[in-house]
């Protein structure tokens, strides 16, 4: 019978085993591992064994056993004190499968159009406090947008222009509680300021719950739509579900998007050969308009946009590693892996082996174009936003708020970098450090015309009647 570990990574300390370098530089670690020990390799974090599988077929058993023998609701302590023990993926199958299906209905394609003119709206009103030109860092000055983009998609125009700053402070505090690495326990300062917020935040949403019910919109939007829903049963869907299911939503939006947006626009400002290509995409979509007409076809009419979106995913993965625990004892390839242990992917590391990409540290959206030739599209090679059944669920809509924001930063400014690219340190979030600086100027946008944007969003597979 198979009793051998995954190869531990050298370098540990004793007791503490790599919790330090780990805390410093998570995926420097994660790096090393692979390049010591391949795709299967472990290390220890104060005498927690973690697992590492790296690799689309290990990614593929890594989704395919979540639920089975790999649980998702041991492996991330923090989600349950940011949210409950009972909610989402951390509840019970069946309560995650009525919990999900009152969420996955509202990201298909019918309900994704209407949020276009949002995201436009509010990715103008930036352009417009950004005025002709000036410096602004990517964090700092996308990060608010993601969230006014959420505010306004899921609970309304009227919450976002009354409380979008206020939900927005506090909802920086709240995703404080996002911690890998530090027992949940400790009274540390960003745990006791992420469950005042939750309080805060919970009592917000509560009061607007209470609103719209003694007010219901006469054309009813996301948030009235969720009020009013019902599980598949008929059942109606208690107010706690209701407020943590727009919390979880903006909370996984902001902490991805925010980022991976930043990190999309400076990738392409330090390639302005694909930068032209964008610029050229747009002239033809949009002509010299400045966005405020953007509609579903013209996003689904940006494909160039699209690879470069999924190369700065294969890139710079927000969700650097993701996390399960073992149910059972598990072998696999000669190794077994203990009852209780953790069991990490690292998209980090995965996006970048040569097994997996060919010139892994180039970037190189045209790798994702399925009409090249040398295209490498392999399933599960990609999981900056997970897979499996618990794949982000609103992947397409951080996908399309991403492009309609890069769209019109495009459309309007010539830009250029002014600090070094990094990613930020430490186990949190993995987003650029700051500061990130840009440097804009108005560009001129010409005077040509969008050309047919039904023929090109159909070109691109736009869904007819979706």
């Amino acid at each position: 019978m198979t009793t051998a570990t995954l190869p531990p990574i050298d370098g540990g300390a004793p007791l503490i085993g790599h919790l330090a370098q780990f805390f410093r530089d998570p995926v420097a670690v994660l790096r090393r591992g692979y390049q010591t020990r391949g795709k299967l390799f472990s290390f220890k974090l104060a005498g927690r064994r973690m697992n590492v599988m790296l690799g689309p077929e290990h990614n593929k058993f890594f989704f395919e056993e979540t639920d089975k023998l790999l649980s998702i609701r041991e492996s991330m302590p923090f989600f349950i004190k940011m949210f409950s023990p009972d909610f989402y993926s951390f509840a019970e199958m069946d309560h995650y499968l009525r919990q999900r299906a009152i969420i996955m209905p509202r990201f298909k394609a019918a309900s994704m159009k209407q949020y276009v003119g949002i995201m436009a709206e509010e990715s103008l009103r930036l352009v417009d406090r950004l005025g002709d030109e000036g410096e602004f860092d990517l964090i700092p000055t996308l990060g608010p947008v993601v969230m006014d983009i959420a505010a306004h998609s899921f609970m309304g125009r009227e919450f976002h222009q009354k409380l979008g700053h206020e939900f927005f402070d506090l909802f920086r505090d709240f995703s404080a509680g996002m911690e890998f690495v530090l027992p949940l326990w400790l009274p540390t300062g960003k745990q006791i300021r992420s469950q005042r917020a939750k309080k805060k935040l919970h009592a917000i949403l509560q009061g607007w719950i209470d609103k719209r019910r003694a007010e219901p919109l006469a054309e009813p939007d996301f948030f009235q739509d969720m009020i009013g829903t019902t599980y598949p049963d008929g059942t109606p869907v208690p107010d706690e579900t209701i407020r943590y299911l727009i919390l979880l939503l903006v909370w996984a939006g902001h902490e991805t998007t925010a980022g991976q947006v930043s990190w999309a626009l400076a990738d392409l400002l330090q390639n302005p050969g694909y930068l032209q290509v964008l610029r050229d995409e747009l002239g033809t979509v949009l002509g010299s308009g400045d966005g405020s007409d953007m509609g579903w076809e013209q996003t689904i009419a940006l494909a160039k946009m699209d690879l470069a979106l999924r190369e700065t995913e294969r890139l710079h993965p927000v969700a650097f590693i993701l996390s399960r625990k073992a149910n059972e004892d598990i072998e696999r390839e000669g190794y077994r892996i203990r009852k209780g242990e953790f069991v990490l992917l690292a998209p980090s590391v995965t996006h970048r082996m040569t097994e997996t990409f060919r010139n892994p540290d180039a970037y190189d959206p045209e790798r994702f174009n399925p009409e090249n030739p040398e295209a490498q599209i392999e399933s599960n090679s990609l999981v900056g936003f997970g897979g499996g059944m618990h794949r982000c669920a609103g992947v397409n809509f951080a996908r399309l708020e991403m492009k309609v924001l890069l769209a019109i930063l495009l459309q309007h400014y010539d830009m250029e970098l002014l600090d070094e690219v990094k990613p930020v340190a430490g186990a949190g979030t993995y987003w650029p450090a700051q500061p990130c600086r840009v440097r804009y100027r108005k560009r001129d946008r010409g005077t040509g015309s969008a050309a047919d944007i039904a023929a090109l969003a159909r070109e691109a597979g736009c869904p007819a009647h979706a």
